[in-house]
């Protein structure tokens, strides 16, 4: 026969306290997704993640674009369920999102912090020497032909051509130009910023010492590259900093994927009423 509880028990705080906490958890029990319950992916998700994506992009997405959305959409889904079984929301009562952010950050705390030797940061850089690249660099010399100063400032460039041919001094010749006459040795992209996209680009086609003419979004310039220093892929003491970076956030995304593979396998998406097409895209996204 069951003893009756004692008043005097059921009166205490810490009692109440207690029982709160055993329906919560039961609550949080029940209502919560289980690890290993499948994504369902349906015709009428499809055309959701599709109509959003086809807004977003300004035009019909692709079904490998689809793919790709909702493999985010699945793998946030995943890192949600995992953020609620691991309990983090009882800790910061967030939003779903800072859920999902709090996981990621999880995961990229796992990454092994190590510590790379030369040869590991010389490994990043020569994986993609391009990026670590310095830019050609190129001096130049410019006589100017002002489009407001000129009904043809092209033919009117080709005029200064022939005289500085001819052996003309540059400084006697052309347009007042507010960015000068002669510059220092810059990097392509620095003259682009000055003259545009065009000016830059004719530069690559020029060699050094001879007068060439090129348009810019002021008018027509004759230019002579003075000098030009190549590109360069600079030693691992002047890279060492950036190369660390990049070796971090390489072994930080390596360890959120590898976490997030792990998900995709304990929560598999489940495919109903999905086109053939759509189908081999999701397969080959991995989902």
């Amino acid at each position: 026969m069951m003893r009756r509880v004692p008043r005097r028990v059921l009166s205490e705080p810490l009692v109440h306290f207690a029982v709160l906490g055993l329906v919560f958890f039961a609550l949080h029990a029940a209502l919560a997704p289980g690890r290993g319950e499948a994504l369902a992916v349906d015709g009428e998700r499809v055309r959701a993640t599709e109509l959003a994506l086809a807004r977003r992009l300004g035009h019909d997405p692709t079904p490998a674009e689809i793919a790709a959305a909702l493999r985010i959409e699945l793998d946030e889904q995943r890192l949600y369920r995992e953020a609620l079984a691991l309990g983090l929301e009882r800790d910061d009562p967030i939003v779903r999102r800072r859920l999902i952010q709090k996981l990621r950050f999880v995961h990229e705390d796992l990454a092994d912090p190590g510590e790379p030797d030369d040869a590991a940061l010389l490994a990043v850089r020569d994986a993609d020497p391009a990026r670590y690249t310095t830019p050609a660099r190129h001096a130049l010399t410019q006589v100017f032909a002002a489009r407001e100063r000129h009904a043809d400032p092209q033919a009117a460039a080709q005029a200064l051509l022939q005289r500085l041919q001819a052996g003309v001094e540059p400084t006697s010749l052309g347009d007042l130009c507010v960015h000068g006459q002669r510059f220092g040795e810059r990097p392509a992209a620095a003259y682009a910023g000055i003259f545009g996209a065009k000016f830059a680009a004719a530069l690559s086609d020029m060699s050094p010492g001879t007068w060439s003419i090129a348009p810019s979004e002021l008018g027509w310039h004759v230019v002579r590259i003075d000098s030009i220093s190549p590109p360069v892929l600079p030693e691992l003491a002047t890279l060492r900093p950036r190369l660390r970076a990049d070796w971090e956030a390489t072994r930080r995304d390596a360890s959120s994927e590898a976490a997030l593979a792990e998900l995709r396998a304990r929560y598999p998406a489940t495919l109903i009423d999905v086109p053939p097409a759509m189908a081999t895209a999701l397969a080959e996204q991995g989902l």
